[in-house]
């Protein structure tokens, strides 16, 4: 649920939510691409009148439900004081694990791309946030938040396709390595061009 959204009528909300709901529970019995509109407001128990008045197509119920993973998430980050690289990844990873089983879900319907419009939207967001403006993940040049988005998403993707395998703490310096890697080889790089 977005900020905007706080000022909607609670009816609405509530619609918005059960339609949501019954567009995950109907992805547990079907694949993603044989869901109807129609299926979903009747599992949710509401006239198409409502769902429309709401929802103009599934990828739209589908971006609201996880646009709310999204929100809690930066609820969750924002709440920590003092944000490191560190804190923002494992943070990440934790919370992503906890939740593995419906970014599976969205992976085996083949709609993983909607958390890579999200990921970008919510980068984008924190990096006109004073809390973040430290974090050498968010930049306000928006090439390299769309680098930091997709190398996020992808890792995101393996890692859940893997099964898991590699814990949150793993995960997060595996991303802190490369960065440092990164940043290092960068420092060579501008020493020998200077030497030139």
């Amino acid at each position: 649920m977005s900020q905007s959204e706080k000022k909607v009528n609670p009816i609405t909300l509530r619609s918005k939510s059960w339609i949501a709901k019954s567009l995950i529970q109907l992805m547990d019995k079907k694949p993603y691409s044989k869901i109807t509109l129609k299926e979903i407001s009747e599992n949710a128990d509401l006239t198409r009148q409502t769902l429309y008045r709401n929802f103009s197509t599934k990828e739209a119920i589908l971006e609201y439900y996880v646009d709310g993973f999204y929100n809690d998430f930066i609820k969750i980050i924002s709440a920590k004081s003092n944000i490191t690289l560190y804190d923002l990844l494992i943070t990440y990873f934790e919370y992503w694990y906890k939740n593995r089983e419906f970014v599976k879900k969205l992976i085996d319907n083949n709609v993983y791309l909607t958390l890579l419009d999200l990921h970008l939207k919510y980068i984008n967001s924190m990096a006109t946030n004073k809390k973040f403006e430290k974090l050498t993940f968010i930049s306000n040049n928006k090439y390299f938040n769309n680098f930091s988005a997709g190398g996020l998403w992808f890792a995101l993707k393996r890692w859940i396709e893997d099964g898991t395998e590699k814990t949150p703490e793993e995960m997060t310096n595996i991303i802190l390595n490369f960065y440092q890697t990164k940043a290092l080889n960068l420092r060579n790089i501008m020493s020998e061009f200077k030497n030139i």
